[in-house]
């Protein structure tokens, strides 16, 4: 028996096990935090960071440790760490990373510690990091059988309880402790980490892949693992849009606005649970660091290189969502200039704040989305009245999802007949008249006829195609007429190509007179999602509802419904003006000049790096 000191620990063990006492020491340095004193006040150890290298050199030989590989462990090693979002395109060690990281916070403390490893299905997992995860540990326990963990591959699970033991007791093994493997959408429904919410463990870590095609609501189970005593959790993905849930993960403190499309690989302090996002960008790959292997064979054979790029380059163009998604791996900031509404517009002019009212005087207005065929049917109303500064302001209550209940057998009006009846005694609740009722009747008029019947003739109904209306814009935006010459508001005819458009960028217009409030986060974040542009005559044309669906893989029943919540507003006296009453707008051309001026640098934006 040989007897090895290492950091101030002495451990005594058989020559022949070769590597084993260095592991157990770097592992006991871990679970020691990785710097520790002595009875004598004597500090040892060098930080997790470096003892965390230490053990996967150790347990991993085969893993580069390249300035990708050592950046990654820095940010997840940090001592603040909540949660680490790894950013980037693929081949860029992303998964990997993430991978080996957890599955050793597992081996130092396997009783105590319950590793989720999300993606969006069972073979997303298996393609993905729990398809690593397999692989490394089947590699570490190869090395080093004494490692706990024993993989249950038919249920994606590495559990710490022996199964002879389980089996001889007649007990079931408790997934709390081990790392399991979890598919947010099963049978095509999105299920998220319900499933998990409420779990109780000492240590959770959580590895959410692929985050960029999860559902809205996935970040929604952080706040509740976070309760538990000790959770931390990496976010991996391929940027894509900065309203999923990578994007809001990725989100900098100071807001996407105010952030560049970084060209060298990035780190920076994100909003979400205060953590840090690393942006691996695919054209700063490490593989540049050796240039005189760049044009032969990349050092680094599993990363980004210049070979890649140029098959991606040649096969797509510099300007294609492929080589930026590919090659590149950065958010789109250029395409915030092209939403209707951002978040950032919304904070400015408080549009999640609640209003101050002056008095009681309030006109109320419900609306509806009807939605068939599996989209969401939508509901709710808001308020319209003075406040307190003298300003007219319109406040959004959060909507409420109407239940359709159909019976075998009954006529084909039953689905539009429970609808009717659910919004009907919803507004006599609130007490908002038919009168101020609203609806979608886009494609489907049979919900009219409905309320007719079952509630009052007096609905509105509310037709998204067709051409906009005569209306002014605002009551702060000027044009000079065309024939006399004189300055006159703006028509909405005269600023819009389609009526859905004047809709949808009213509300921007709304907000950005500071007359909108209590907008919740889950409508803001579908009223972010859409895209608009100049065509012919200089009119604005919001995306088209077909190609909106295709990009963000959801209908924006929530952005619909606000819409149509304004639109009802404007019909019973709301108007859209920066100004209060009380003041009287001035005509001194400003307006025109601003608006000319923000056409030309649109004209001027660049849409890709």
């Amino acid at each position: 028996m040989e007897r090895i000191t290492k950091y101030g620990m002495t451990s005594t063990c058989d020559p022949r096990l070769e590597t084993r006492p260095l592991l157990l020491l770097e592992m006991e340095a871990i679970r020691r935090g990785g710097r520790w004193k002595n009875s004598a006040g004597k500090v040892f150890g060098e930080g997790l960071r470096f003892h965390y290298k230490q053990a996967c050199q150790l347990l991993w030989p085969h893993i580069d440790w390249h300035r990708w590989t050592e950046l990654c462990n820095h940010e997840i090693r940090r001592p603040e760490a909540k949660v680490t979002v790894l950013m980037g395109p693929g081949s860029t060690c992303k998964t990997n990373s993430a991978a080996w990281e957890y599955l050793l916070e597992y081996y130092i403390n396997p009783k105590e510690t319950l590793v989720l490893v999300s993606s969006t299905d069972f073979r997303g997992l298996e393609l993905r990091v729990w398809g690593e995860i397999k692989k490394l540990h089947e590699m570490a326990k190869e090395k080093f059988p004494f490692l706990p963990g024993t993989l249950v591959d038919s249920k994606h699970t590495i559990t710490t309880d022996d199964l002879r033991d389980s089996d001889r007791r007649g007990s079931t093994r408790d997934l709390r402790r081990g790392v399991i493997g979890i598919p947010t959408v099963e049978g095509g429904r999105t299920v998220g980490l319900s499933k998990w919410i409420g779990i109780k463990q000492k240590h959770i870590r959580l590895i959410a892949d692929d985050c960029t095609a999860m559902n809205a609501t996935f970040l929604s189970a952080f706040s509740n693992l976070n309760n538990n005593d000790d959770f931390q959790a990496i976010v991996i993905g391929n940027p894509d849009d900065v309203l999923d849930p990578l994007g809001i993960a990725a989100e900098p403190a100071d807001g996407w606005s105010s952030h560049l499309e970084p060209v060298k690989t990035t780190v920076w302090d994100t909003k979400f649970f205060n953590g840090r996002c690393v942006n691996l960008v695919g054209t700063d790959s490490p593989n540049f660091d050796y240039p005189e292997a760049a044009s032969l064979v990349p050092k680094f054979k599993y990363l980004i290189s210049a070979e890649k790029i140029k098959q991606t380059v040649a096969g797509f163009g510099k300007d294609s969502f492929e080589y930026y998604s590919q090659c590149v791996g950065v958010m789109k900031i250029s395409q915030l200039s092209r939403r209707v509404i951002t978040r950032d517009l919304c904070r400015q002019f408080h549009a999640s704040d609640d209003a101050i009212w002056e008095g009681e005087k309030r006109t109320k207005i419900a609306a509806l989305d009807a939605a068939y065929g599996g989209d969401r049917c939508v509901g709710g109303y808001a308020e319209f009245g003075m406040c307190f500064d003298g300003k007219i302001r319109l406040q959004f209550y959060p909507p409420h999802n109407v239940p359709v209940k159909i019976k075998i057998g009954e006529e084909p009006m039953a689905e539009e007949d429970s609808i009717s009846d659910y919004e009907r005694e919803f507004c006599k609740m609130k007490g908002i008249e038919p009168e101020n009722f609203f609806h979608d009747s886009t494609g489907r008029g049979s919900l009219g006829t409905s309320l007719s019947r079952r509630w009052s003739s007096a609905c509105n109904p509310v037709e998204f195609g067709g051409v906009p209306t005569k209306r002014p814009v605002s009551m702060d935006t000027f044009t000079n007429d065309k024939v006399t010459g004189e300055r006159r508001l703006k028509r909405c005819d005269e600023h819009y190509s389609k009526f859905v458009t004047e809709l949808w960028y009213s509300l921007r217009y709304a907000i950005e007179a500071d007359q909108i409030r209590g907008l919740p986060d889950e409508v803001i974040n579908e009223l972010c999602t859409r895209n608009w542009e100049r065509v012919a005559n200089d009119k604005i044309e919001v995306e088209s509802k077909i190609e909106l669906k295709k990009r963000i893989r959801k209908s924006c029943d929530l952005g619909d419904w606000a819409a149509i919540i304004l639109e009802g507003a404007r019909r019973r006296g709301f108007a859209i003006a920066k100004l209060s009453p009380s003041e009287e707008p001035v005509d001194d051309g400003y307006e025109e000049e601003c608006e000319e001026l923000d056409k030309n640098l649109q004209d001027e934006m660049l849409v890709h790096a």
